[in-house]
This record gives C-alpha cells, structure tokens and sequence, in this order.
C-alpha cells in the first residue's frame, strides 16, 4: 500500500467527502425511523402520553443523528484514505422488518438493519496499490470501521457517564451506539458484517465476537479496561471455538 501524507487525504475530504441528495434523503428515513424504533416503549410508563413520547423521540433522534453519522463518516474516511468513495444506501427490507420486529413485541426487540455501503472505485486515487481494483479485503476494512467507530463513541459516552452518572439520556446513547456496532455486523448482504465475512470467516468470527463482547460488558457498570479485556477474550474464545469446529484445527 503506498504512502500518502494527510495532506491528500484532507483533499479527497473536501473534494468528495460530502453527502449526495440521495444520500441525506436515505440518512433522514434510517434516523427517523430507527429513532422511533428505539424509543418505541417510551411514550409513557402507565398510559400513553404525548408530552412524554414526543420528548424522548427527540431525544432518540439526537442519539441515533449521532450514532448513524459517526458510523458512516468513519467508513467514509477510511475509503477515501485508500482511494474508494463509499456510498450509503438505505435497506427498506431491514427497515420494515425493524418495524415488524418493533410492534409485535411492543419494544422489547430491536432490530437496528437499516442498510449499507456500497463502494466506487476513484481510479486516480489508486494508482500505486497492489490490489488497484476494489477487492474484498478492502471492503472489509473499510466496512469494520463502521463498528469500530461506534465502540469507541460508546467508550467516549461511557468515560462522560463518570462524570455525569445516572444520565439517561447518554446511558442510552452508550446503549443504541454498540448495539448499532453488533447489529450491522451481521453477515447478511447488506449489511457491513457481509462484506467482512466473505472477505474471510475466520476473522469475521473473531471481530464478531470481539464487538458482541464489547456490546455485552460495556453494557454493564464495570471497570472500562476490564471490559474492553474481555471484549477481546469472547473474541478469541469465539475464534477458537469456530476453528475447532469448522476448520478443524485443533
């Protein structure tokens, strides 16, 4: 892979980092109805109430702006580093089968598949590459950051929460941000977890344990350093387990 200095990547960024039409358009439709969806059960705790539901709609809106953004814009920056545009495309499928998911266990499930990327190939901005064209490896780099960038925002929200503890509202938001990680990394096409999983199943199943992990303990009101350790420990118990079983190996 060549080197190139952030001066050229701050170029592709102000040339082609901004959103398309269509783009903002499919943005909106995920955050809204991805919103509604993780505040589904909060419109009042005896009885509906208006006031309240519409209150922490909006509040799920600013969460899941945040969260979508983050996760999109670091695949967008990473692709432009290596000279692929990426392009989000909403799954209308994934969104009404959230929707489904939503009403009939009247909140209890999310399901958090809105869509995924698809990639453009910036011939100029590969010249110098081993793999010139686009391949799966760089696919799948490129997807994972997707999930990564959500560990850390969850991270960054979990580190604040210190500071402002029983805070709902970023409680939640650490909540949504690592879900969103685990559910786009399902390996199901469209989804960022299809493109790392036929780039190679064996890392997939490490990295899907290692998120799954990081969702379960960082979940929980532990030490932060004890549970990024053992985020990375289900990750390898799950690798270990899927070479044994599938490859064979031990």
């Amino acid at each position: 892979m060549p080197f190139y200095p952030m001066s050229d990547l701050k170029d592709k960024l102000k040339k082609y980092f901004m959103f398309s039409r269509t783009e903002v358009k499919d943005i909106i439709i995920t955050i809204l109805i991805l919103a509604f969806i993780v505040s589904f059960k909060e419109w009042g705790a005896k009885e509906f109430d208006i006031l309240i539901g519409m209150r922490n709609l909006f509040n799920a809106v600013l969460i899941m702006t945040l969260v979508v953004l983050v996760h999109i814009s670091a695949q967008r920056i990473a692709g432009l580093h290596v000279g692929i545009r990426v392009e989000y495309k909403l799954w209308w499928l994934g969104l009404v089968l959230g929707l489904i998911f939503v009403f009939v266990s009247r909140g209890n499930i999310w399901l958090l598949i809105p869509g995924g990327i698809v990639f453009h190939h910036m011939a100029v901005h590969r010249i110098g590459y081993f793999r010139y064209g686009i391949n799966l490896l760089t696919m799948s780099s490129i997807s994972l950051m997707g999930a990564l960038a959500n560990i850390m925002l969850a991270i960054m929200f979990k580190i604040l929460f210190i500071f402002l503890p029983n805070n709902v509202l970023i409680e939640k938001a650490i909540f949504v941000s690592l879900w969103f990680a685990v559910f786009s990394m399902l390996p199901i096409p469209p989804l960022d977890g299809s493109k790392v999983f036929f780039n190679s199943r064996g890392i997939y199943v490490l990295l899907f344990g290692c998120i799954l992990g990081a969702a379960l303990l960082l979940s929980l009101q532990i030490n932060l350093v004890l549970a990024i350790i053992g985020a990375l420990l289900v990750g390898v118990l799950f690798w270990v387990y899927y070479l044994k079983v599938f490859e064979g190996v031990f």
